[in-house]
């Protein structure tokens, strides 16, 4: 075997389930069986097109369009591409340091990739470099701008120390005592890998339809192509699936993952949660608000999610409930408030302005609800004192789409499509107005 090859530490894959979950390989075999039957179709269900226009192009549906036809979503699940994983690089020639280390990594799911030489690991230069105590002498300037991380036993500690006073910014980790702490480093480097773009929506109070947006947004983006997961994590919600589907869903849920055992890894998240046309959905399937998603667990899931989806959607609940954690990680932030009347409107956001304190700054506030024709909503949010991130008017159609368990179904309308993409990209750019 080669030998630079033998402590490649990675996660496992697509065949190798770390996740014991009993009622995984009975959801495995129901989702195959509705995969088989879909095969059998002729022709997928898909919205009409009119004469003279593309399918989903052209202009919006009229408002009496029948309700019924599901809207086309490309055809693809997650575990189609390969996880995404965070890596760090490992300076040393010392075979039972690389062992040690390539234990640390598996646990931490994070990839150790070795190199022997120096000018191997320069040309990582911009990953975390593990360097180990038999390396600490070749460093030089090469690795100078290098984020280091100096390793060895207690026996060579004195080398290590003495290496990380001649390199500014190097962290020093002593085996096996700072095995945890490595662990933990590794693991929070674990978190913030991957690409996806995280959205998190909540809500500035009760009757936001935080729920309603979070799964439109998420739905948009599957229709734009992206892989995309929409998470559940309000510690008060009855569920999404009632929204979402007439019926109960193939797959598993909140209620399945916190009686599981092992690491989750990206692969096998994609392979157990069901679908909502084409959008995985993580949210309880059988027993709504049967726990709540500890921190850890949360971070957990989102770890491995963002190595293997394109965009992540965040039903968050009450914006002051939300982890400072997966704060930090979303890109979007969005807060949604019921816009009763305009005094009100000011009022609660002057006052959520003031417990959110510097984090303010961080979110953008979308209106929702009826509020009068004319009303200049970015007034409203300069009162508020949070940046305006748009309006989403009340809709019949999306309330009715809602209580069937049909809510994607009502983005046949690319208006609808484009106004909550655009609203899920950020702050509005031109002041918007109560139509």
């Amino acid at each position: 075997m080669n030998e630079e090859m033998r402590f490649v530490a990675r996660l496992p894959g697509p065949g190798q389930r770390t996740l014991q979950l009993p009622a995984l390989r009975a959801a495995r075999a129901r989702q195959d069986a509705r995969e088989r039957e879909r095969e059998r179709e002729l022709e997928p269900e898909r919205v009409p097109a009119r004469e003279g226009e593309q399918e989903m192009g052209g202009t919006p549906e009229p408002a009496d369009a029948p309700r019924t036809h599901p809207v086309e979503v490309p055809r693809m699940r997650a575990g189609s591409r390969p996880a995404e994983l965070a890596r760090c690089i490992l300076l040393s020639r010392d075979v039972e340091l690389a062992q040690a280390l390539a234990s640390v990594a598996v646990g931490a799911g994070v990839q150790l990739l070795p190199c022997r030489e120096v000018e191997q690991a320069a040309a990582y230069r911009d990953e975390v470099i593990l360097v180990g105590q038999d390396a600490v002498g070749e460093i030089g300037s090469r690795l100078a701008a290098s984020t280091l991380i100096l390793v060895g036993t207690e026996e060579h500690q004195d080398v290590l120390w003495r290496a990380a006073a001649t390199s500014p910014g190097a962290r020093v980790a002593v085996l096996p005592a700072a095995a945890a702490w490595l662990g933990e480093y590794l693991g929070e480097l674990g978190l913030h890998s991957g690409r996806a773009r995280i959205t998190l929506v909540a809500g500035a109070g009760g009757g936001a339809g935080t729920s309603t947006f979070a799964s439109l947004l998420a739905a948009t983006a599957t229709l734009e192509g992206s892989r995309t997961l929409l998470l559940d994590a309000d510690p008060h919600s009855a569920g999404l699936w009632p929204m979402l589907k007439p019926r109960d869903p193939d797959g598993l849920g909140w209620e399945d993952l916190e009686s599981s055992r092992g690491q989750l890894s990206p692969g096998q998240l994609a392979e157990i949660l069901p679908l909502a046309q084409g959008t995985a959905v993580l949210s309880w399937v059988r027993n709504p608000g049967s726990f709540v998603p500890s921190e850890a667990l949360l971070a957990e899931v989102l770890a491995a999610s963002r190595r293997i989806y394109d965009h992540i959607v965040i039903d968050a609940g009450h914006v002051t409930g939300v982890p400072a954690s997966v704060a930090a990680l979303a890109n979007t932030r969005l807060l949604l408030l019921a816009a009763r009347s305009s005094n009100a409107v000011a009022g609660t956001g002057r006052r959520l302005a003031d417990r959110l304190g510097e984090r303010a700054g961080d979110w953008n506030l979308v209106l929702t609800g009826k509020l009068a024709s004319g009303t200049d909503t970015r007034a409203l949010a300069q009162r508020a004192g949070i940046g305006l991130g748009g309006y989403f008017a009340p809709s019949r159609a999306i309330a009715r789409g809602a209580a069937d368990g049909s809510l994607m179904n009502v983005l046949v309308r690319r208006s609808l499509r484009r106004t909550v993409a655009m609203l899920g990209q950020g702050p509005a750019t031109e002041a918007g107005q109560a139509a």
